[in-house]
C-alpha cells in the first residue's frame, strides 16, 4: 500500500504559510462590514490565539487533535460572538481554503501513476479540518482524488505524528506495516513516525522560501511569496526561472498594473510599449488586460536612442547640448566613438575637428578633456549642426513615417509606457510626433533619473525613488537587437534591428525567464479574482526585492546577472556582460596604479560596482589597493609611475593634457584643479611661455597672496587658448559661455 499526506505534499495554499489564510479572512470580514472592528483588526492573532488555547484544552482531555468546531468554541468565548457569526466564519474559512487551493503537480503525477498501475493508494492528514473540506479542496485540483480513501486526525482524535493515526489506517485498510510506503513533507510528523513503526518512508521536499522572501502578516506579500513558490514548486526552479517568477514578477507586475488602472482614470484607450525595456512590459500587460477585461489597445513600437536622438534634432545648439549631455559621453574613449556617437564616418567628423586634433588615430585613446572640449567645440559650430541635421534627413524621413503608421493620433486618448531613465528619448519622439500631432504626449515611467521642463510630454512616474536604474533594465532584456533605424519594405516602414545582441539575450534562457514573470502575473491575477479582491500595487515589496538585487545578492542570484549581456551606452559593437569576475590583477591596475579612473580600459563588463557586490574578496582587495596608494612606498610608486608616464611631479593632484600648457595659455580656475593646473604649467616639460590666471572671485583670492586676475584680463592680450579648470559640468558650461560672450574665438577654448 502507498499512502500520502495531503498539505504540502499533494495540495498547498495561495498564501506562502498556512496562517496567512487568516490575514486573507482578516480582509474579507473587514470589507464586508457585519462583524465588530475589534473582530476585523485582530481575527489573525485572534484566530492563532484561539487554535494554540484549543489544543491545549484538547491535551487535558486526552486528544491529540482539534477539530473546527473547537477552535471556533474558543473564539466565541474570547469575542462574544453569536451562533450565527461563528458558523458564518467557519464556513468563510473553508470557503476561503477552497479558493486559495493549489496542487502540487508533479507530486499528484506520482500518485495517477500509481493508482494507474493498480496500487492501492490512501491519504492521510494531520488536520482540524473535516474529512468533507478536505475532500471538496482535492476534488478542486482533480477527480482523481473523489475515491481514494482519507483518513483526517479531526476525526480520529489522533495524529500521524504520535504514530496513533498510521495504527488506525493498518487497521482499517489491514496491511503490514513493511508492506506500506508513505509520502510526506514533513520530517518529525511523515517521516520519523513512519520510520518507527516500519513503514518505508519518502520524503518529498516542499519547496522552501529563499532567502529574500519574508512576508510577516501581510496579505500582499503573503500571496506574492506563495504564488512565487507555488512556481517554483511546478519546476521552473532554473535560475532564469526563479528570478522572473520570484524577483521581476513581484517587481514589474505592479507597475504595470498601476499603468492600466492609471490609464483607465485618465481614459486612454492606446498603449505604446516603448523598445526594448518595453518588450516584457508588454507582455505583462497583455496578460492584465485579458485577465481584467479592460479596454485598453496596446502595441510595441520599436525605437531607441540611436534610432530617435538625432533625427529629431533639427539644429539648435541647445537641443544639441541636451543630446551629448544625456549621451553616456563617459564611454567615449576614441574619435571613432565620438564619430559613432553623432553617426557620422571619421573623415565626415574630422572636417569639423581643430586643426590639431584632425590627425588623431581614430582608435588612438582620448583623454576625457578632449572628449568634452572636442563635444563643445562641435555644439558651438553652427556650420556642423547645419551638416547633422542634413545628415539625418533621410533617416528623418522614415522615422517619421513610421512613427505615423504605428500611431494612432486621432485623439489625444493615447500613452506610451518606458521603464526608467531621463526622458529625454521620449522628449525626442514627441518632436517627431509633432510632425502630425499638435498636442503632448503622455510617458509612463517606472522611475525618472530626473525632473523634465515643461515641453511636448506630460510624465508620470511609478515611484519616485533611488531604485537602481541598471537593474531595472536588467530585468527588462528584450529577445532582440537595439532599433538602428528603419527601411522601406513595399508600402511599409519597418524597423532594422541590430542581429547580434538580441542572439546574445535569446541565448540567455529568455524565454525561461519570460514565463516565469507571466506564470507569476497570471497567478496573482487569478488568486485575487477569486477572493473577490482588487489587487492594490505594492511598492514596499518591490522596493524590497531590488534592495536584495542590487545590494546584497545571493550568490545563485548575483551569478545570473553578472554573466547577463548588456550595453548600457546604446552603441553599436558594445555588448560585454554585465558584471563578470574583476582578477586582482585587474583590480591593482584600476585601483592602485590609476585611482579608479581607467576601468573601461581594463575591466572586460559594464558594471564593476555589482562584481565588487558579489565578491567580499574583491570589494576588500580594491579597498587595500585603495588605502596602500595613500601612503609610505604605494604613495611613491604611484607618484613615481605617474611621472615616469606623464612628467607630472608628485604633489599636484589634477593633471592637464601637456598639449594644451604650451605657448601662451590662460587657466580659468583657481580651486584644487586650476592650482594643480598653475602648478603644472611650472614645470618645465609644459612649455608654457605666459601664464595668466584668472577667477571670478579674484580680489577675494588676491587677499590671501595668490595671482589670480580678474577675467576681464583675458580682453587685454592675446592667448594661444583659455583652458577651463573646473570640476563641476554646469559650472564648466557656463563659464564657456560667458567667454563667448567676451568675445573669445570657440577654438581657443577647452576644457582641462
Amino acid at each position: 500500500m502507498y499512502s500520502f499526506d495531503v498539505f504540502d505534499t499533494l495540495i498547498t495554499r495561495s498564501t506562502v504559510t498556512p496562517n496567512g489564510i487568516f490575514t486573507l479572512i482578516q480582509k474579507l470580514i473587514r470589507k464586508n462590514g457585519k462583524y465588530d472592528p475589534f473582530i476585523t483588526s485582530n481575527f489573525y492573532e485572534l484566530r492563532i490565539g484561539a487554535e494554540q488555547l484549543a489544543h491545549e484544552l484538547s491535551g487535558s482531555n486526552g486528544k491529540q487533535e482539534v477539530t473546527l468546531d473547537d477552535i471556533y468554541e474558543v473564539l466565541s468565548m474570547t469575542v462574544g460572538l453569536p451562533d450565527c457569526r461563528k458558523e458564518e466564519l467557519k464556513k468563510l474559512e473553508i470557503e476561503t481554503e477552497c479558493s486559495n487551493v493549489l496542487g502540487i503537480t508533479k507530486n499528484i503525477a506520482l500518485l495517477k501513476k500509481l493508482k494507474k498501475q493498480g496500487e492501492r493508494v490512501v491519504l492521510i492528514s494531520d488536520m482540524y479540518l473535516d474529512e468533507a473540506a478536505i475532500r471538496r479542496m482535492l476534488y478542486l485540483i482533480d477527480p482523481v482524488f473523489r475515491e481514494i480513501p482519507l483518513y483526517v486526525s479531526s476525526t480520529y482524535g489522533k495524529t500521524k505524528g504520535s504514530g496513533a493515526l498510521f495504527k488506525i489506517v493498518q487497521k482499517q485498510e489491514n496491511v503490514d506495516f513493511s508492506d506500506w510506503t508513505h509520502y510526506g513533507d514533513n520530517p518529525c510528523v511523515d517521516i520519523e513516525p513512519a520510520l518507527k513503526l516500519g513503514i518505508k518512508a519518502v520524503h518529498l521536499l516542499p519547496e522552501s522560501m529563499k532567502e529574500y522572501e519574508n512576508p510577516g502578516k501581510s496579505l500582499d506579500h503573503q500571496l506574492s511569496t506563495g504564488i512565487s513558490r507555488y512556481i517554483r514548486s511546478l519546476g521552473n526552479d532554473s535560475p532564469a526561472g526563479e528570478v522572473g517568477s520570484s524577483l521581476a514578477g513581484p517587481i514589474l507586475y505592479p507597475y504595470v498594473s498601476w499603468v492600466l488602472k492609471e490609464s483607465m482614470r485618465q481614459g486612454i484607450e492606446r498603449l505604446y510599449f516603448v523598445a526594448r525595456d518595453g518588450w516584457i512590459l508588454w507582455k505583462i500587460a497583455e496578460v492584465i488586460i485579458r485577465e481584467e477585461g479592460y479596454p485598453v489597445k496596446t502595441s510595441y513600437i520599436y525605437g531607441s536612442r540611436t534610432a530617435w536622438r538625432f533625427p529629431f534634432y533639427d539644429g539648435s545648439k541647445k537641443d544639441l547640448g541636451r543630446i551629448l549631455y544625456y549621451s553616456n559621453m563617459e564611454e567615449i574613449l576614441s574619435m571613432n566613438d565620438m564619430a559613432e556617437l553623432f553617426q557620422l564616418s571619421l573623415d565626415e567628423l574630422r572636417k569639423f575637428l581643430p586643426e590639431r586634433l584632425k590627425e588623431i588615430e581614430g582608435g588612438k585613446r582620448v583623454s576625457k578633456a578632449q572628449v568634452d572640449t572636442v563635444a563643445k567645440w562641435l555644439q558651438e559650430n553652427g556650420k556642423f549642426r547645419k551638416y547633422l541635421v542634413e545628415s539625418q534627413k533621410e533617416k528623418r524621413i522614415l522615422v517619421i513615417q513610421y512613427l505615423h503608421q504605428e500611431i494612432d493620433v486621432s485623439n489625444d486618448r493615447f500613452g506610451f509606457v518606458e521603464l526608467s531613465g531621463t526622458g529625454f528619448t521620449q522628449y525626442c519622439l514627441a518632436k517627431l510626433i509633432g510632425n502630425f500631432y499638435e498636442g503632448k504626449i503622455k510617458n509612463f515611467f517606472y522611475r525618472l533619473d530626473e525632473i523634465q521642463e515643461d515641453g511636448p510630454c506630460e510624465f508620470f512616474q511609478f515611484y519616485p525613488s533611488n531604485l537602481k536604474r541598471y537593474m531595472l533594465e536588467l530585468l527588462c532584456r528584450a529577445p532582440h537587437g537595439q532599433t538602428e533605424g528603419y527601411r522601406e519594405e513595399g508600402k511599409k516602414i519597418i524597423p532594422v534591428l541590430e542581429q547580434k545582441e538580441g542572439e546574445q539575450i535569446k541565448a540567455y534562457n529568455i524565454e525561461e525567464y519570460l514565463k516565469g514573470v507571466l506564470d507569476y502575473v497570471v497567478s496573482m491575477e487569478r488568486i485575487y479574482a477569486r477572493n473577490g479582491l482588487t489587487y492594490v500595487p505594492r511598492l514596499d515589496i518591490a522596493r524590497e526585492y531590488m534592495e536584495f538585487i542590487a545590494e546584497y545578492p545571493s550568490e545563485r542570484i548575483a551569478r545570473y546577472f553578472c554573466h547577463m549581456p548588456f550595453s548600457s551606452g546604446g552603441r553599436k559593437n558594445s555588448m560585454v556582460e554585465f558584471a563578470p569576475a574583476v582578477s586582482k590583477k585587474q583590480l591593482r591596475v584600476i585601483y592602485f596604479w590609476n585611482n579608479g579612473e581607467n576601468v573601461r580600459q581594463v575591466y572586460h563588463g559594464d558594471f564593476i560596482e555589482y562584481a565588487l557586490i558579489r565578491s567580499a574578496e574583491a570589494k576588500k582587495y580594491k579597498e587595500r589597493c585603495q588605502e596602500y596608494r595613500k601612503y609610505g612606498i604605494g604613495k611613491w610608486l604611484t607618484d613615481w609611475n605617474r611621472y615616469l608616464h606623464t612628467h607630472l611631479k608628485p604633489g599636484i593632484e589634477y593633471f592637464c593634457p601637456w598639449e594644451l600648457l604650451k605657448g601662451s595659455i590662460v587657466i580659468y580656475g583657481a580651486g584644487k584643479v586650476g592650482r594643480s593646473f598653475v602648478k603644472q604649467a611650472k614645470q618645465r616639460y609644459a612649455r608654457c611661455k605666459r601664464l595668466l590666471w584668472v577667477d571670478s572671485n579674484y580680489m577675494e583670492l588676491q587677499a590671501t597672496g595668490m595671482d589670480v586676475k580678474s577675467p576681464q584680463e583675458i580682453m587685454n592680450d592675446s592667448f594661444d587658448r583659455v583652458i577651463i579648470a573646473i570640476r563641476n559640468v554646469r559650472t564648466r558650461e557656463e563659464i564657456w559661455d560667458r567667454l563667448r560672450d567676451m568675445g573669445i574665438e570657440t577654438e581657443k577654448i577647452y576644457y582641462g
